[in-house]
């Protein structure tokens, strides 16, 4: 706990991070976009999002030709004091630890936005899975063309990532047409690949 603690708080140690972390706050932006509002340049921007991430305060999911940023909500509900503290029955140092983990498996098995191999634990590819899933809109509907150029941006396998997000039920697919489920249970899958 104490280390992830560190982490986070000389991420946040740092003007220029607090300038984009306000800016996230306020709506969901893109790398160029941030640039412009901060008047930064874009490799600046870009410098500092990868260090935002790697401490688990900002989200990226690739929209089209542009990765969008966007606050980690569930860190930022954390008191200082929570933090600090741990005075919380270790709910947050808990919620350190499996994203600590969660990073640790993005890192080891998509080093570069890439996965080259599907982890063979399932807990491991649930994660690699999710983080597959972040790319979709809620809600909206794809074709399996558009789902299939998608999930290959990630991953080279995309028929079986594609039938394991129907298979948990974060798609429906209904004549070639597949529908984001909303409210994705992620709590609550099958080991559909075993």
């Amino acid at each position: 706990m104490e280390n992830e603690t560190l982490i986070l708080l000389k991420t946040v140690a740092d003007e220029t991070r607090l300038r984009i972390l306000r800016a996230l706050a306020e709506k969901d932006c893109y790398a160029e976009l941030l640039a412009e509002r901060l008047d930064l340049s874009q490799a600046t921007v870009s410098f500092h999002m990868k260090k935002l991430i790697q401490a688990g305060l900002v989200d990226a999911r690739r929209e089209q030709y542009y990765v969008v940023y966007s606050l980690k909500h569930s860190i930022f509900s954390h008191t200082l004091g929570e933090l600090i503290l741990n005075n919380d029955d270790g709910q947050t140092a808990e919620a350190l630890r499996e994203e600590q983990y969660r990073r640790k498996v993005l890192k080891s098995f998509l080093p570069n936005g890439y996965c080259e191999t599907m982890p063979a634990q399932l807990k491991k590819r649930i994660i690699v899975y999710r983080e597959i899933f972040a790319r979709f809109d809620a809600g909206r509907t794809y074709t399996e063309k558009e789902v299939n150029a998608i999930i290959s941006e990630v991953h080279g396998d995309y028929c079986t990532v594609r039938r394991g997000f129907v298979g948990m039920g974060w798609m429906q697919r209904n004549n070639g047409i597949y529908t984001v489920n909303p409210n994705p249970d992620f709590d609550r899958y099958m080991d559909i690949n075993s």
